[in-house]
């Protein structure tokens, strides 16, 4: 879990800017703020900014992530969406048989041209 990533701010970012990265993620996140909102997000973010924000903490954090090693195991992660296996023609979500449109549309035109004042008053 790297602090600079989850506040979304750089390595060399100075204080203020760890101070506003923090307000805006906090006002997002915070568990009080309604939709969206999300308590664990909020305590990730919050000891993040807790850690940067002490010069003591955050030298000692940076010596940290520089002696972690870069070539990290990577998680096999499923995607959010599973890829298809086979790929499907598009077909439209209804279809109209041209034929059954044509006969309701003939019987329609038949029925107004044989009585066109049906229905209205003169």
């Amino acid at each position: 879990m790297n602090y600079y990533v989850i506040l979304g701010i750089p390595v060399d970012a100075d204080p203020e800017s760890i101070r506003q990265a923090f307000r805006v993620l906090a006002r997002r996140f915070h568990p009080d703020a309604g939709a969206g909102s999300s308590a664990e997000e909020f305590h990730r973010i919050f000891e993040a900014y807790e850690t940067l924000r002490d010069p003591a903490r955050r030298a000692v954090y940076d010596e940290s992530l520089r002696l972690r090693p870069r070539s990290a195991p990577r998680l096999n992660v499923e995607p959010l969406r599973p890829e298809p296996t086979h790929a499907e023609p598009f077909r439209p979500a209804f279809s109209l048989r041209r034929d059954i449109f044509e006969e309701l549309f003939d019987e329609l035109f038949n029925e107004f041209h044989a009585n066109p004042f049906l229905g209205r008053r003169f």
